[in-house]
């Protein structure tokens, strides 16, 4: 099964929160019962979790417990997950919500049929709420369960974006040399971007992983 954080010889120093605690099952190519991806398309999932954490304006050190399979069987533990994903057809998943982050508690059936290109407009609106009517130190799976699936549901019916709150923005200017610029141009475009924006997106996450003390020292 899929855990980023076992799946190198050596450790990195740091390694994304949401990572530490995924899991995925094989499902394609190598298992017979699989009806869509789940190991082999879980770190873009990941990637897009994270996305829309920092689009609703929640913390790089913020995490939830997730987990996907490929079919129902659950052979990585969805149906204990705060949020697991069970494949029901070809790139579609059900979304089961309310498992505790530490698995002591199952979660339950919220959605079927959710297409993969479909999981923002259903996930964003939940992760928003989360951040903004949570008690305080409750986990992503005990705030659903204690909203309801119903409540949960009118949130997306409802969901327009997030309320961007006005901030002051500072100026950062960046300097470098043209070889540079270059490979960091040539990726940004890669990821819909330009430079500055993939440069800025670097410089956060390497602020965060020394915020929390996992950072890796440059000389």
């Amino acid at each position: 099964a899929y855990n980023t954080l076992f799946c190198c010889e050596q450790q990195p120093k740091y390694v994304d929160p949401l990572n530490v605690t995924a899991m995925a099952c094989p499902a394609f190519p190598l298992c017979p019962l699989a009806i869509t991806e789940a190991e082999r398309g879980i770190p873009s999932i990941l990637k897009r979790i994270r996305a829309m954490f920092e689009k609703v304006g929640l913390k790089y050190s913020e995490s939830i417990v997730v987990r996907i399979t490929g079919c129902p069987n659950g052979c990585a533990r969805p149906y204990m997950a705060e949020l697991g994903l069970v494949g029901d057809g070809p790139n579609s998943y059900q979304v089961w919500l309310g498992g505790s982050s530490n698995q002591t508690s199952l979660a339950r059936t919220f959605m079927d049929k959710v297409k993969l290109h479909d999981l923002e407009k259903v996930l964003e609106p939940l992760f928003y709420h989360w951040k903004q009517k949570r008690q305080s130190k409750e986990s992503f799976g005990n705030f659903t369960s204690r909203l309801g699936f119903e409540k949960l549901k009118e949130f997306i019916e409802k969901w327009e974006g997030p309320v961007v709150p006005q901030t002051t923005r500072h100026n950062l200017k960046l300097f470098t040399d043209k070889e540079t610029y270059e490979a960091m141009d040539g990726l940004a475009k890669l990821q819909n971007k330009n430079a500055h924006q993939l440069a800025i997106e670097v410089i956060r996450n390497y602020v965060a992983s020394n915020q929390n003390g996992k950072g890796e020292s440059y000389n």
